[in-house]
């Protein structure tokens, strides 16, 4: 991961065989192919970029949804927990991605299937993740029923690896500050999401 993070998807066997101290024989001997050495890093990202403390998370992508079903659905106090999840996002983001990003989010190289899946594995990954955060978020709230598409749009955008290196390169911001800003952002849009509710019959929001 750390050459990877560096270096992209060109990192050489010999460079990451080096860093890991063994040979190139030897990594040949567990991968087949540079290819499958590298989507299997790009699983191991993902899997540390989502990691939540305690709880390993999954390298495949069918395990996404039954991993997320066992998460906490409500949290006490909503907009710490938005804090806290936005610096940590973002910390990670920067941290666990590095230059690889621009690869991992690139178009599907043309004549390698083994990178299709690095484009399956971030769709699974982001979209039941920011559901679930989405959801934890609305619910804790106060809100009823399933948040609006909006919201989780909203999430999908301000915690995202895109607004981590748009704000990092083009606005030299730190990790630290982006998430400060974008939790600043997402408590906005949840609280004004929250009053928007339809009212129930009672007078209360539905």
């Amino acid at each position: 991961m750390e050459v990877v993070a560096r270096r992209g998807f060109d990192a050489t066997v010999d460079e990451i065989a080096m860093v890991s101290e063994v040979s190139p024989r030897t990594i040949f001997r567990h991968y087949k192919s540079h290819d499958r050495l590298i989507i299997e890093t790009v699983r191991d990202m993902f899997k540390a970029a989502g990691r939540i403390p305690g709880m390993d998370s999954p390298r495949e992508v069918e395990e996404v949804d039954a991993w997320i079903d066992g998460l906490p659905q409500k949290v006490a106090d909503v907009d710490r927990w938005l804090e806290i999840l936005a610096l940590n996002v973002h910390t990670r983001m920067a941290e666990v991605f590095g230059t690889a990003f621009w690869d991992i989010y690139a178009p599907p190289r043309r004549g390698s299937d083994v990178f299709l899946e690095v484009t399956e594995l971030s769709r699974a990954y982001r979209r039941s993740g920011m559901r679930y955060m989405t959801g934890v978020a609305w619910r804790s709230a106060g809100g009823t029923g399933e948040p609006p598409e909006e919201l989780t749009l909203a999430f999908a955008l301000n915690l995202s690896a895109h607004a981590t290196q748009a704000l990092m390169v083009d606005f030299d911001q730190t990790p630290a500050e982006i998430g400060s800003l974008t939790a600043s952002v997402l408590k906005m849009l949840l609280w004004r999401a929250i009053g928007e509710q339809p009212l129930s019959p009672e007078g209360t929001s539905a």
